[in-house]
């Protein structure tokens, strides 16, 4: 393998060098080499790069468990990707605490950027119909040709996993420890099932263990390489919550499937639709009808009859604006259009609403079609 992939992961290693200061680095050095070519002096001119970490990066112990990692990724079949890299997730990149690197063993890295990406999520003792709910929502999905990611816990994600592996729907497994084990290890089975046809995922290297830390990192992956998440069922706090709020700081589209009243259960999914952070669904159908990705001709056929509607005067001011350019964020629209933001905002939701224009993540629209 290339040096620079030594120092992408040796990078990884610095202690108190966390993902942001990780691209921090490579920013300003050009590379991960450089950034270990780089003199103590000129890495103390980086910004927040004090003395501690200048000598941690000046240290060989990083560079030294790279090479054994290095020989783990070969005998092993493990890719390394780094955010620089093309076949690293678009999607993910879009965030700015976004794994500087990730090891991925699986079919095939372009499954990293699909064109669908579901992220299914949910509590570790679900119901018997909450598992029922959870398959029957991945084999509907199979439909719309989605890659499915989740986390391989216990309840919901293992039983996504394991049903869309059975359906041979490409799934990817985002673990919260290195790659040179299965947690929990009752799972070994079906993680092996997904390397069939989709893959494992983590932003550590293999000797890293499974810890309590790790898991609230590991959720902010699930939810920054989808393009939608659903919460099939969980209680008003725990990890798919976190998930869930990290999904929405991410400008993600949320799915939750409700429960009954003052169940604890579907307490969490009840409170997600209450406050507006999720899109109550009954079916992937919903998922895919929100998302546009039901037939592109028809959804071509709908935006074109949209388009002849009569429109108030701020809405034909903002689809005008919109239409202009292939993407547009919301801070130059509402510069553009010269109204206040909550106009704009709400011209935005209403048009939403029509299927004439789509939200991307990070606040920025486009025509649908």
């Amino acid at each position: 393998m290339a040096d620079n992939l030594l120092h992408q992961i040796a990078l990884s290693l610095v202690p108190q060098v966390g993902a942001v200061t990780a691209k921090t680095l490579v920013q300003y050095c050009g590379s991960a080499e450089a950034v270990f070519q780089s003199s103590r002096s000129a890495l103390l001119k980086i910004p927040g790069i004090g003395a501690v970490v200048a000598d941690q990066i000046k240290n060989e112990l990083p560079l030294r468990r790279a090479e054994r990692e290095i020989t783990f990724l070969e005998a092993n079949g493990v890719k390394a990707v780094f955010f620089t890299d093309p076949a690293y997730p678009f999607r993910l990149k879009q965030c700015y605490d976004c794994p500087a690197i990730l090891f991925f063993k699986g079919t095939t890295l372009d499954l990293l950027n699909a064109d669908r990406m579901v992220g299914i999520v949910g509590t570790r003792q679900p119901t018997e119909l909450g598992k029922a709910l959870c398959e029957e929502f991945v084999e509907e999905l199979m439909a719309y040709k989605v890659v499915v990611v989740s986390g391989l816990a216990y309840g919901v994600d293992v039983t996504a996993h394991r049903k869309a592996s059975t359906l041979g729907v490409p799934n990817i497994g985002v673990l919260g420890h290195g790659l040179g084990s299965i947690y929990p290890s009752e799972h070994r089975q079906v993680a092996a099932k997904m390397l069939e046809q989709g893959g494992l995922l983590s932003e550590y290297i293999s000797e890293v263990k499974p810890d309590r830390e790790h898991f609230p990192m590991r959720n902010r992956i699930i939810a920054g390489m989808v393009d939608a998440l659903l919460v099939v069922e969980t209680a008003a706090s725990g990890g798919s919550m976190i998930t869930a709020d990290l999904a929405r700081q991410y400008a993600r589209d949320i799915f939750a499937i409700p429960g009954r009243v003052r169940d604890a259960k579907s307490a969490g999914c009840n409170y997600l639709i209450k406050n507006d952070v999720a899109r109550l669904v009954e079916s992937a159908e919903e998922i895919a009808l929100s998302m546009r990705w039901d037939d592109a001709h028809t959804v071509a056929r709908g935006v074109q009859t949209a388009l002849l509607l009569d429109l108030p005067p701020e809405e034909q001011l903002v689809l005008g604006i919109v239409q202009t350019q292939p993407e547009i964020a919301i801070d130059a629209l509402v510069r553009t259009a010269d109204l206040p933001s909550g106009v704009v905002a709400n011209a935005i939701l209403n048009l939403e609403f029509k299927g004439i224009i789509r939200t991307l993540p990070g606040k920025r629209y486009i025509i649908c079609g």
